[in-house]
C-alpha cells in the first residue's frame, strides 16, 4: 500500500515539473483595448489614430454619454512612415499596452486610399497576430480621423456606430479578410463601403451621423471612384451578398415605394463570333411598402403586372449604371473576369488576362431583369381610399 502512495506522490511531483507559468501574463489593467482605428495620409507621413474606451467614464446604463459629462473614450493619434511606425510612436506615449484583438472597424482616409493604396495596411494588419481579419473596413469621405471622433450620441462610442451601420442593410458587409480574398483573386478587384459624417442642426440636438454614402472602386488596391445611388443599388445587385434595400418610383406623377426583398443575379461569360460578352440576368422579388395613389386597384392584374414592370426597368437600370461607372474607373468589383476564368480558362490565359485593365472598360453587357411582386403590404383594399 505505501509502495502504491509513493509511486502517486512521485507521478504527481512529477506532473507539477511539465506546467508552465503565466512568463508573459498582462494584467487587465495594464492593457489599452482598442475598438476602431482610422488611418490617414499626412503629407509624407501616414497618421494612425485609436479609439481607446475608458471603463471609468462609463454610466451605468446604456446610451451616449458618460458619468459627469465625461467623454467614455479617448483617441490618440501619431505620425510615421510606416502605420507600425506610427504605433509604436504611440505605444511609447501610453502607460498602458495597445491590444487589437477586440478592434471592429479600420477607417481608410480618401487620399491614402486614393494616392497609397491599401495593400500596405493590410501587410501591416496581417503581420500583426492580435489583429482580426473579421474586422470591418471602409474608406471614409475626407479623414478618417474625423469619423473616428464622430459624437453619434446613439451609441457610447463611435467604433459601435460604426460597425453596426456596416453590417446593416444600408451596406454590405465588407471585412477586411473579404478584401485580401478580392486583392488577390484572379480577375477581380475590391470595393469598400464609403462612409461620410454629416451634421445634424437642430437647435438643442447638435450630433454627428454617419451614413453609408455608396461604394469605394478600387483598381490594383488604388481607390479610382465611387458609386453611389442607383448605381450603388446596381452593384447591390451583382453582389452574391445581396442586402435588402428600398426603391421609389413616380408612376404617372403618384409616387410609390417598393421593398426590393430578394435578388438572384446570373453573370454569363459568352463568346460570340471570338468575341467575349456577358449576358446578366436578375430576378428579384419585390413588397409594396407605400403607393401614394389610393386609387390604384391591386385585384387588377394588370395594375399589379405595371408595377412589375416598373420595378424590372429600375432594376435594370440600376445594373447598367453601375457596369458603367465600373467600367469608368476601371475596377472589376463584380469579378467579371473571374467569371471568365471559371467558364473559359484556357481563353482567359492566353488572351484576357494580360490586357484585362484594357479590355474591360470597353466589354459588351446585355442586362434583363424580372420582378415578382409577392407582397402588397395589406389585407383589405386601401384604408384612405374613399368610398364611392
Amino acid at each position: 500500500m505505501r509502495i502504491i502512495k509513493l509511486f502517486f506522490i512521485c507521478v504527481c511531483a512529477g506532473t507539477l515539473l511539465l506546467l508552465t507559468g503565466c512568463w508573459d501574463r498582462r494584467e487587465i489593467n495594464d492593457v489599452a483595448f482598442v475598438l476602431a482605428s482610422a488611418i490617414d495620409k499626412e503629407g509624407d507621413n501616414i497618421r494612425v489614430s485609436v479609439l481607446i474606451p475608458l471603463p471609468g467614464n462609463m454610466g451605468s446604463s446604456g446610451g451616449g454619454g458618460g458619468s459627469g459629462g465625461q467623454k467614455p473614450f479617448t483617441i490618440k493619434t501619431e505620425t510615421g512612415k510606416t502605420i507600425r511606425e506610427a504605433v509604436s510612436k504611440l505605444q511609447y506615449r501610453l502607460p498602458r499596452h495597445l491590444f487589437f484583438g477586440h478592434r471592429r472597424v479600420i477607417i481608410i482616409g480618401e487620399q491614402l486610399a486614393r494616392e497609397e493604396g491599401v495593400a500596405t495596411i493590410f501587410d501591416a494588419v496581417t503581420r500583426t497576430p492580435d489583429s482580426r481579419l473579421t474586422a470591418f473596413i471602409a474608406i471614409a469621405e475626407g479623414k478618417a480621423q474625423d469619423i473616428l471622433n464622430s459624437d453619434t450620441r446613439l451609441e457610447r462610442f463611435s467604433a459601435e456606430s460604426m460597425r453596426e451601420l456596416l453590417q446593416s442593410e444600408t451596406s454590405i458587409r465588407i471585412s477586411v479578410k473579404d478584401v485580401i480574398g478580392k486583392m488577390i483573386a484572379v480577375g477581380e478587384d475590391a470595393f469598400f463601403p464609403y462612409i461620410e459624417k454629416v451634421k445634424t442642426r437642430i437647435k438643442g440636438q447638435e450630433a454627428d451621423d454617419l451614413l453609408i454614402e455608396g461604394f469605394a472602386l478600387t483598381k490594383d488596391g488604388k481607390m479610382t471612384g465611387t458609386l453611389k445611388g442607383d448605381a450603388a443599388n446596381g452593384l447591390r445587385l451583382l453582389n452574391h451578398s445581396f442586402r435588402k434595400y428600398d426603391e421609389t418610383f413616380n408612376d404617372e406623377g403618384n409616387y410609390l415605394t417598393v421593398a426590393i426583398t430578394q435578388a438572384e443575379t446570373s453573370i454569363k461569360p459568352e463568346m460570340k463570333n471570338g468575341e467575349l460578352t456577358f449576358r446578366i440576368h436578375t430576378m428579384v422579388k419585390a413588397s409594396v411598402n407605400e403607393d401614394r395613389n389610393l386609387e390604384r386597384n391591386y385585384d387588377d392584374y394588370k395594375q399589379r403586372k405595371r408595377i412589375e414592370e416598373i420595378v424590372a426597368e429600375r432594376v435594370t437600370d440600376n445594373i447598367k449604371q453601375a457596369i458603367k461607372s465600373m467600367q469608368q474607373s476601371n475596377s472589376d468589383a463584380v469579378g467579371f473576369g473571374l467569371h471568365t476564368y471559371r467558364a473559359y480558362p484556357k481563353i482567359w490565359t492566353k488572351k484576357y488576362r494580360k490586357d484585362w485593365e484594357r479590355i474591360f472598360p470597353e466589354m459588351k453587357f446585355e442586362v434583363t431583369a424580372k420582378a415578382n411582386l409577392f407582397r402588397l403590404g395589406m389585407s383589405s383594399e386601401n384604408l384612405g381610399r374613399k368610398d364611392r
